[in-house]
């Protein structure tokens, strides 16, 4: 399929963009090869900025060609870079993009990861900082100063879930003419198109729903030609480069993600539901609940719902803990967006390192649970959360 054909579908494009049929496979081979055949004409591609062109796999493989084409496609983008981790991506951006002396607009409740990022490492080096509310524009507005270079949002914030308004988030940079970044990774490209939406650039964790199987850690940002050639420029300094293989892994859980998607929203969906009306559960929170704070927004930015719920349980911390440690099929275990169901508490696992203060705020309070639904059986899932809360 040619990758500028604009008229395929979602599901089209996830199966067929961006597949090497070198040999007449019908999947991409697994080219574990650190290096390519040095060619006059290679070397001066590469010299050029063109970092798809096949030289050495810190720059560019087969494989992660293949993946890059492929996010394009699904993030209706221009280009995109593929990294080692999510962090990588998220790191290696901001660094491509800012300098000593600039200055970010960002959320408290981003990622644990961005936040220690944000807070511990970028200032090192010159660049600061301010926390604002993700629900409100009107807040990010107000925290820009003469060095403001991006703002940076989630489409939902992790684990509280909060849904950012990301067309009134646009407006606010564009007239500010600022950079507006966005980690898309609890939606997917199913659920959310940011780009579609006018935002500049979109980072993915894509160890989570992109590929879908708990089987690869693996990163990306998608958007412009002009931006991702930056991008490239710094990961080929820092080396945040993903390896053949796990980009094969990817590239093979990406093809079934509209299939997946459907199955896992709506389970989360009936959980999320039956969770509310447990005399155990003192609060939930799922996109698709209209007591959700920002269920209208939802509406608009993530209509066909989230694979994510998080809920409070009665008791505190200690509670949580042994309701969690009585599940029987639903996994505890850190990451999310896999086939399977996964639950952790995020004050000893993703948000183990933001101050309690901070998570608290952050709505991250005693007994908070978060859990990434799979494709299993509903019923399956509902009677295991029911014996756990029971017990």
């Amino acid at each position: 399929m040619a990758d500028d054909d604009t008229n395929t579908r979602f599901a089209t494009k996830a199966v067929h963009s961006g597949t090497q049929h070198i040999g007449d496979a019908v999947n991409t081979p697994i080219f574990q090869s650190s290096t390519y055949k040095l060619t006059d004409e290679r070397y001066a591609g590469w010299a050029a900025g063109a970092q798809h062109t096949l030289l050495y796999a810190r720059m560019s493989s087969v494989n992660s060609d293949a993946v890059a084409q492929k996010l394009t496609a699904m993030e209706c983008g221009e280009d995109a870079e593929t990294f080692a981790s999510g962090m990588a991506a998220i790191a290696t951006t901001m660094v491509a993009l800012l300098s000593q002396g600039d200055h970010i607009v960002a959320s408290a409740d981003v990622y644990g990861g961005t936040y220690g990022l944000l807070t511990e490492e970028l200032p090192r080096f010159g660049i600061s900082t301010t926390m604002a509310d993700m629900r409100d524009p009107a807040s990010y507005e107000a925290a820009i100063q003469p060095n403001t270079k991006l703002l940076y949002i989630e489409t939902l914030t992790n684990p509280v879930l909060k849904v950012c308004d990301i067309a009134a988030m646009v407006d606010v940079a564009k007239r500010n003419n600022l950079l507006i970044i966005i980690d898309n990774t609890f939606a997917s490209p199913w659920g959310c198109q940011p780009l579609t939406m006018g935002v500049d650039l979109v980072i993915h964790s894509t160890t989570k729903y992109l590929g879908g199987h708990s089987d690869l850690i693996g990163g990306a940002v998608i958007g412009s030609k002009e931006l991702i050639a930056q991008i490239f420029k710094r990961k080929a300094h820092f080396g945040g480069s993903p390896d053949p293989h796990a980009c094969y892994l990817l590239e093979r859980g990406m093809r079934t993600l509209d299939v997946r998607m459907p199955r896992i929203c709506e389970n989360a969906a009936t959980i999320a539901q039956r969770l509310e009306s447990h005399p155990a559960i003192e609060r939930v929170y799922h996109t698709q609940l209209e007591s959700h704070p920002d269920y209208e927004v939802a509406q608009r930015t993530i209509p066909k719902g989230s694979g994510m719920v998080g809920f409070v349980v009665k008791g505190g911390d200690a509670a949580a803990l042994k309701f969690m440690r009585g599940l029987n099929i639903i996994y505890e275990a850190t990451s999310l967006g896999g086939v399977e169901s996964l639950i952790e508490c995020p004050f000893n696992s993703s948000h183990g390192a933001v101050p309690e203060d901070v998570r608290v705020a952050a709505g991250v309070v005693p007994g908070f649970v978060r859990m990434s639904i799979g494709i299993e059986d509903v019923d399956d899932l509902w009677a295991d959360i029911e014996q756990a809360l029971s017990s």
